[in-house]
């Protein structure tokens, strides 16, 4: 368990590199300290080595005055590879990215156009909705058993938030209701015609 301040042998730039990570971990109470502390020393060695190329070059005389590769290349691959090795355990997470999709579209548009959520009280429960909704499309991009799950779960869900966001009607227009027939549209348009050349 790592705690929020370094150990006291932990200092300078890997101690500052250790405040970081712990500030930014959701679970920093997870983290081990001696994973950590390699961690912060390679960040720290890295950073120094750097630093040696920008003041020093590439190259580098030796002891026998020959030119040669500067040590700190070395240096820096090795840290390179090591923060390479943890950086993913203790990277500062980052969220989901958030593709676009048909639920989604939809409900931001539902959203935009009831005037009754400009308030910006809603807009917590907007944006919950709104998240349900990314939930479902990535569930249909997932395939049939990401989708059955949401069946269970995000849907019901999202349409309790639909209702109480009042962006659901509560009944589709009679005329959307009831299905029509083939041919009745037509027909229709045919007797409203007659009617009007016999008047």
């Amino acid at each position: 368990m790592a705690d929020t301040e370094p150990p006291q042998h932990v200092t300078g730039v890997a101690a500052q590199v250790w405040r970081d990570v712990v500030a930014a971990h959701p679970k920093p109470g997870t983290l081990d300290s001696r994973r950590l502390e390699a961690y912060c020393y390679a960040v720290d060695h890295l950073r120094r080595a750097h630093q040696a190329l920008s003041e020093e070059g590439l190259t580098v005389e030796d002891a026998r005055g020959q030119v040669v590769k500067n040590p700190a290349l070395a240096a820096a691959k090795d840290a390179q590879e090591q923060i390479r090795r943890w950086g993913a355990e203790f990277a500062p997470p980052h969220p989901p990215r958030r593709r676009r999709g048909t639920m989604y579209d939809a409900t931001t548009a539902s959203i935009t156009a009831a005037d009754h959520l400009n308030d910006g009280k809603y807009r917590g429960a907007c944006e919950a909705v709104k998240t349900l909704a990314w939930l479902i499309d990535e569930a249909q991009r997932a395939g049939i058993e990401a989708l059955q799950k949401t069946a269970f779960g995000a849907i019901p869900a999202y349409l309790k938030g639909c209702a109480d966001l009042q962006i659901t009607p509560a009944a589709l227009p009679e005329d959307a209701a009831r299905p029509k027939r083939r041919g009745e549209g037509r027909l229709k348009a045919l007797r409203g015609g007659l009617a009007s050349a016999s008047g």
